[in-house]
């Protein structure tokens, strides 16, 4: 019994007898040897293996079998034919024509190559089977969808193989020799005329490209220079206006409240250069863009990026020094007692008094002012400062802790500052009323002051909740506890359980069913 062989044509593996083999790689040789000097051997070679793989694959599957032998071999080369068949007379050497088969031919095509391709397969030119397709558009409309389904159904000839079965041609060395010959000659022919006829329009079009693109670049170039130009000004002076609001202590509000006073000047300016340098660069080139005779030496380039280096690490040393301030955390609390009620209502505090510094503000004489003036609660840039828990007490007193916090360098100056940290909470009868923000001493930085309240009321303890509380909640959410077509002004009812907090929407306040009475 003759040695297998495992071999790979083309991606595909066969098991070949030894013999076999040696038959078919003399014939491969041979091949490559006398396509080594055309064009473009290596495609030639590759569509000539592609087509020995499909003849194997029929071979196999006709005879039932799973190995190649040599009848085999000597069939499928007899078909392609060897190399010295190119040696005979074109006369002397006709061939029967194989069977066509239907593909679309992509290479003479107006939209997808179906008539053209239907024309070889019937042995006629593709302009009649194309008025044949005009004509059933017209006639009846069929032309269209019958087109469009047999662009979807018909295979594309893409190989050399499928080009030639198109055509009706034998598939064998011979012809793929011819076929490729032809395919190169029609290319030069086509590359001739197109150079020839297309050359003077081509360069025209380019040229016209090429000029609205200039055209179109100086002018992108120059809106980049008028509107950096415009920034520079605007932020130079931004500059002077802002240091001297932040200096007059006028914008002490977040986030300029977390900066240190003798950082002010030195940041402002650091965050000036970081920005207006590129800006200036920027500028520059687009100058050099405009303007050809514009010359900028590397110095200045050079200069400029030491000074926009110098003003990032200025700027980065002075925030390294600011985050220090937020190294440590230290917190203390408050207990009040409440008096003990079945009911309590929680609301927000929207007033706040005016200190003395707010009435030369808002014009007042300071003479007269007492301190006693009070305002709607005016709008905070700080970040929200009071959040509020609410618990089940464990004995029947009813309390408020008031957990204040803040950060520092050290422990002790973190303590400090949250020792000077303030927040209102009365209680004025059943009416428990907490201010919406924590109070810093005045010029007092940020340092993330803020106050937790937790309260802790008794099992049974009935809760109304005003809508305006919910985002200073942590753990419940009142719209849950709001019932269908519920009023905006609408104060949700809730009971401490022995499992914590739990709504009651199915109770209603008096004073909330008068007003579902009103608004039905």
């Amino acid at each position: 019994m003759n040695k297998t062989i495992i071999i790979n044509i083309n991606g595909i593996v066969f098991h070949i007898e030894e013999d076999a083999y040696e038959v078919l790689r003399a014939y491969m040789t041979d091949v490559k040897r006398h396509f080594a000097y055309s064009a473009d051997s290596e495609e030639i070679v590759t569509d000539i293996e592609n087509r020995l793989a499909e003849m194997f694959n029929e071979r196999l599957e006709v005879d039932h079998k799973q190995v190649i032998e040599l009848p085999d071999v000597t069939f499928v080369t007899g078909k392609m034919g060897n190399v010295n068949d190119f040696d005979l007379d074109e006369e002397d050497g006709t061939s029967l024509r194989s069977v066509r088969k239907l593909f679309r031919d992509t290479d003479d095509r107006i939209l997808g190559g179906v008539c053209s391709g239907i024309g070889h397969f019937f042995n006629v030119e593709p302009r009649w089977m194309r008025l044949l397709a005009i004509a059933l558009i017209f006639i009846g409309g069929l032309g269209l969808p019958v087109y469009v389904i047999l662009w979807i159904i018909m295979p594309a000839a893409n190989t050399r193989a499928e080009k030639m079965a198109m055509k009706g041609e034998p598939i064998n060395l011979q012809n793929f020799k011819k076929n490729f010959d032809e395919e190169i000659e029609g290319l030069k022919g086509g590359l001739n005329r197109a150079h020839n006829e297309v050359r003077p329009v081509v360069y025209q079009i380019g040229k016209f490209i090429e000029t609205l693109a200039t055209l179109f670049i100086k002018l992108v170039v120059s809106i980049v220079a008028f509107a950096g130009i415009l920034a520079m000004i605007a932020l130079f002076i931004g500059l002077v206006v802002f240091l001297g609001y932040w200096n007059s202590n006028e914008l002490n509000t977040f986030p300029f409240t977390i900066v240190n006073p003798g950082y002010k000047s030195v940041l402002a300016l650091s965050a000036f250069i970081i920005v207006v340098i590129p800006l200036t660069a920027l500028v520059l080139f687009a100058l050099r863009v405009l303007v050809t005779r514009i010359t900028i030496s590397k110095t200045v380039y050079f200069s400029m990026l030491i000074i926009w280096i110098a003003g990032l690490v200025l700027g980065a040393y002075h925030a390294s020094k600011i985050a220090s301030e937020f190294n440590e955390e230290a917190e203390f609390s408050v207990t009040t007692p409440l008096t003990p009620l079945p009911v309590y209502h929680l609301k927000v505090n929207r007033v706040e008094f005016l200190t003395k510094e707010d009435s030369l503000q808002y014009n007042i004489n300071p003479a007269n002012f007492k301190g006693t003036l009070i305002s709607r609660d005016r709008d905070s840039n700080n970040p929200r400062s009071v959040r509020i828990v609410i618990v089940r007490g464990e004995v029947n007193k009813p309390t408020l802790v008031q957990e204040f916090s803040a950060r520092g360098p050290n422990f002790e100056t973190a303590l400090a500052t949250a020792r000077r940290t303030k927040h209102e909470f009365v209680q004025k009868d059943s009416v428990l009323m907490f201010h919406s923000k924590t109070h810093l001493q005045k010029r007092e930085l940020w340092r993330d002051q803020s106050v937790r309240l937790i309260l802790r009321i008794p099992e049974n303890t009935r809760l109304m909740i005003d809508d305006d509380v919910n985002s200073y909640l942590s753990d419940h959410d009142v719209w849950e506890c709001h019932p269908p077509n519920a009023p905006r002004d609408y104060i949700s009812e809730w009971r401490m359980t022995s499992e914590g907090l739990k709504c009651q929407n199915d109770t209603l306040f008096p004073q909330q069913q008068d007003s579902i009475q009103l608004n039905p």
